[in-house]
């Protein structure tokens, strides 16, 4: 009986061994990949492309909102700022008193013309150029005592028209650059015609930008309110052009700088922006 227990026992073993070997060495690697199979397939895959579907549609609003930078910068014309140095000879609350002294400025062959800030100020010249403006008073001294110069900021304004189109808004951008360097170098020149009495150089100048000015007028088929505004503007200076003469200097002086002071408020940023 003890034999056959001890032998059993070895043949229980034995049998074990290899139930073991089968189960780990062959069904377990099978059972291993079924499942890594379907976790890779249910589980881990559709997590990957959920993720890089949210990466495209991230980049997807990254570029449009990119493209409606773009098109808003496309529609967008900004002015830049514009240093304005006056020539101020008197300042009242009572806008006879202003008149006044501007004919007795224009008797003593000087310039006046009258802008309405927090009062009346008289004015007697308008320059882009710190140094014109500084001249210009020392010539004015030897008749006047009391002058001072005004200088003044003008920050430019950012127009949007949505309506234009882009090659339209290059355009304008380039008028407006055109007005204000004309303006830039005919205020220098209204200096020395201002001291020599002499409206030769000033005139031409004058001539030469306005023929440009409508030049690019004309290449611009929007019929919006601010080329309106500089449309009159360039009629004021064709005029001004055309009946310049040394008689007149002093008149058309005063007219010449009112389209300036018009302009100064087409490009002048508004307060509440």
């Amino acid at each position: 009986m003890g034999r056959y227990k001890r032998k059993y026992r070895k043949r229980q073993t034995s049998k074990d061994k290899l139930v073991f070997i089968v189960l780990f060495g062959i069904i377990s690697p099978i059972v291993s990949i079924i499942l890594g199979f379907f976790l890779v397939k249910y589980m881990i895959y559709p997590k990957f492309i959920s993720d890089n579907n949210n990466s495209v549609t991230n980049n997807s609003v990254l570029e449009q909102e990119g493209t409606e930078d773009t098109n808003s910068s496309n529609n967008q014309v900004n002015i830049n700022n514009l240093n304005i140095f006056s020539v101020q000879t008197g300042s009242f609350s009572d806008l006879d008193n202003a008149k006044s002294l501007v004919k007795s400025l224009n008797n003593k062959n000087i310039p006046g013309y009258i802008v309405k800030l927090d009062n009346y100020k008289v004015l007697s010249g308008t320059f882009l150029n710190q140094i014109d403006a500084e001249e210009y008073k020392q010539f004015l001294n030897q008749n006047i005592e009391e002058i001072f110069i005004n200088e003044n900021i003008i920050e430019g304004k950012s127009l949007i028209n949505e309506e234009v189109e882009k090659e339209a808004v290059k355009k304008i951008s380039e008028l407006i650059d055109a007005y204000s360097k004309s303006y830039i170098n005919e205020t220098t020149l209204w200096k020395e015609a201002l001291i020599s009495k002499d409206q030769s150089k000033v005139k031409e100048m004058i001539s030469k930008n306005n023929k440009l000015l409508a030049d690019i007028h004309k290449e611009i088929e929007s019929k919006n309110e601010l080329i309106s505004n500089l449309n009159i503007i360039l009629d004021s200076r064709m005029k001004i052009q055309e009946e310049l003469n040394k008689e007149n200097l002093i008149a058309y002086y005063s007219d010449y700088n009112k389209t300036l002071i018009e302009y100064i408020n087409i490009i002048r940023k508004d307060e509440g922006d």
